[in-house]
């Protein structure tokens, strides 16, 4: 049902990389030592049944391999550790995340779990979303979200469409606050990381570099998160990832109120957009964000970012977002 021709498009397809490899059982492996997908290259691998693989790089690219049902499901329990009853709540939300912070989403045919909840019976779509570690990419932003005379941080919200590297920006701000850069002194940082892509962690420990004075906490939610942080480990930053619904905004009120400056993101195109979002209606009527940072990505995939302050002023123009050399 499976198999691939050696192609080449696009810089995707080259010389082997075998990180590829942890997300597929030994006897599907072949096919990816093969094809050379070059793990630093891939966003996203989409597996669909009876349908070929595409992966996203700088463009999408489609894979001559084809997995059917019985190779979905050997997949999905692999990654599972053949415990799938282990990562039961996380199915329920629709996807799983494993070492390394890699996110895989999961549908297929849902059914009820309680509590007006669905679950995935039968596993027949997966989005591989790849979390990759890019040291640097926030050092060109850093300094404007630090205030201008006492050097500490200032509450910021990074704004991004979904793919645009959001966690990826958020994690290496984390980093330099964390560890300090440029001038600024380290200071405690507490990470809320629910689905565990912020710190990659895996059994709680992160696996990702966040920093030297960060404190993760995985599982749970973020009100849960910040109270055990604010309670016990006194940070100066509180970073939380993706703020969804009303109860994160709720959360991140009461990590200023604790007297924590707050480094979050959201889901959107500019600061326009997020107005329109009941979640974010308090925080913005309050004025509570000193910061806002935007991200972009044009049509040959380079991204870009942008800072404003509390009134919409632009303090930094449409700079890109890169990795220095």
């Amino acid at each position: 049902m499976y198999g691939v021709e050696h192609e080449r498009k696009g810089g995707v397809l080259m010389a082997s990389d075998n990180r590829i490899l942890q997300f597929f059982p030994q006897g599907l492996r072949g096919d990816w030592e093969r094809s050379g997908v070059r793990f630093n290259q891939i966003q996203e691998i989409r597996l669909r049944v009876n349908q070929a693989v595409r992966v996203l790089a700088d463009r999408e690219c489609r894979l001559p391999i084809i997995y059917g049902e019985r190779e979905m499901e050997e997949i999905f329990r692999y990654l599972c550790h053949d415990s799938v009853y282990a990562y039961e709540e996380e199915r329920k939300q629709g996807y799983i995340v494993v070492e390394g912070g890699h996110r895989i989403g999961i549908t297929g045919e849902l059914v009820t779990a309680g509590n007006g909840r669905f679950i995935a019976k039968y596993i027949r779509y997966m989005n591989i979303r790849l979390a990759h570690e890019h040291k640097g990419i926030a050092k060109k932003m850093i300094g404007y979200l630090y205030h201008a005379k006492e050097g500490t941080p200032l509450n910021s919200l990074i704004i991004s469409p979904p793919g645009v590297g959001k966690t990826t920006l958020l994690r290496d701000t984390i980093r330099l606050m964390s560890s300090g850069s440029d001038g600024y002194r380290g200071c405690n940082v507490g990470v809320i990381d629910e689905r565990g892509e912020i710190a990659g962690a895996y059994r709680g420990s992160a696996m990702l570099d966040c920093g030297e004075r960060t404190d993760v906490v995985t599982g749970g939610d973020k009100q849960q998160g910040i109270s055990v942080l604010v309670r016990t480990f006194a940070p100066r930053v509180i970073a939380i990832d993706e703020i969804g619904k009303r109860a994160d905004a709720e959360a991140i009120l009461h990590a200023g109120v604790s007297g924590c400056s707050v480094l979050a993101t959201v889901h959107g195109n500019s600061i326009g957009d997020i107005r329109h979002k009941a979640e974010m209606e308090q925080i913005l009527r309050l004025g509570l964000i000193d910061r806002f940072v935007v991200l972009s990505i044009d049509a040959k995939m380079d991204r870009y970012f942008e800072v404003y302050d509390r009134e919409g002023n632009r303090l930094c123009g449409r700079n890109l977002l890169q990795v220095p050399a």
